[in-house]
């Protein structure tokens, strides 16, 4: 039997402006703005926000607001845990919560009025969110995704978008990681998966001149 001939295979084949959608993930200041190398990676988001703006590429923000510590699930009380290096849940401190200057977006990268916002409070923008439903109404097949951390919630999504049928590419220089090794590790995983991964100028050739 012969192989589907309507799956992309080129970096253009994925990027088609009628089919992508351009992820802006988590550009708030106390994630995005606390990645290495935070004023490299939202330069470049910019540049790419202005590609899918020049193009009319569907922009989705997510935006991350943790529950309020007794309501959230024991898996990420752990991961909490581990990035307060605090020894026991009741030591926890709120983290991420509405109206803390943390969940705000950084300066320079700020939701449109057009754009689409996704409150969410896990690693994947698919979890808990409309996004399936947005994507479909819009027709996208392609999600070009952005932001920090690479290893944690770009991987996530690219990894479920992959799941329920989408394709994703990987805007390497917009997108960080709190430690070089952590940001080696995924874009490593990541090229050797289903995602291409390539750079802001990249996509933005492809975009500007499709």
């Amino acid at each position: 039997m012969s192989g589907r001939c309507d799956i992309p295979l080129k970096l253009e084949d994925f990027l088609a402006p009628s089919q992508a959608a351009l992820v802006m993930w988590d550009f708030q200041k106390g994630l995005a703005g606390k990645a290495l190398h935070a004023d490299r990676v939202i330069a470049a988001a910019q540049a790419l926000l202005a590609a899918a703006e020049r193009n009319g590429v569907p922009v989705i923000w997510s935006r991350h607001v943790l529950p309020p510590l007794d309501l959230m699930c024991g898996p990420f009380q752990l991961f909490l845990m581990k990035k307060q290096k605090v020894d026991h849940p009741g030591k926890l401190a709120p983290a991420m919560q509405e109206g803390m200057e943390e969940t705000e977006f950084v300066d320079g990268l700020q939701p449109a009025p057009h754009h689409i916002v996704l409150p969410k409070s896990q690693p994947s923008l698919f979890v808990d969110t409309p996004l399936d439903l947005r994507l479909k109404t819009l027709g996208v097949k392609t999600l070009v995704l952005a932001g920090v951390a690479t290893d944690i919630g770009i991987e996530f999504t690219a990894r479920h978008a992959a799941a329920l049928g989408y394709y994703s590419v990987i805007a390497e220089d917009a997108t960080g990681s709190y430690t070089a090794e952590a940001q080696a590790r995924s874009i490593a995983f990541l090229r050797s998966w289903t995602s291409p991964v390539a750079d802001v100028a990249q996509i933005s050739r492809v975009w500007d001149g499709a």
